[in-house]
């Protein structure tokens, strides 16, 4: 007589059962992510070789905004080279362009 009851209670049980293993499975997820990203991020930052005082002064620039108004990058960067640089890489595909036609 309850047949139809009982089922429809059965399917919210195994729903209920399955909203719990996916918020399982996406914390897992999100922590696999963090930890990605926090390793991708010491990996970028052990790439600068920068001592902890510098990267602490690096970091405070970035954040206040005068370290992009600087038009440097870290280290001696000569601005002409990069300037030449790009015009090379300009040149470049100027001379692929003329080959395609």
């Amino acid at each position: 007589m309850y047949e139809k009851l009982d089922k429809l209670r059965a399917e919210v049980e195994r729903c209920k059962k399955k909203i719990e293993d996916d918020k399982l499975k996406l914390k897992q997820a999100e922590a696999r992510l963090q930890e990605a990203e926090n390793s991708q991020i010491l990996s970028d930052v052990g790439a600068l070789n920068l001592s902890p005082e510098q990267l602490a002064e690096f970091l405070k620039l970035a954040t206040s905004g005068k370290l992009a108004a600087t038009g440097t990058s870290i280290g001696d960067t000569d601005r002409s080279t990069t300037d030449e640089i790009e015009a090379e890489d300009y040149n470049e595909t100027e001379d692929f362009d003329d080959e395609e036609n």
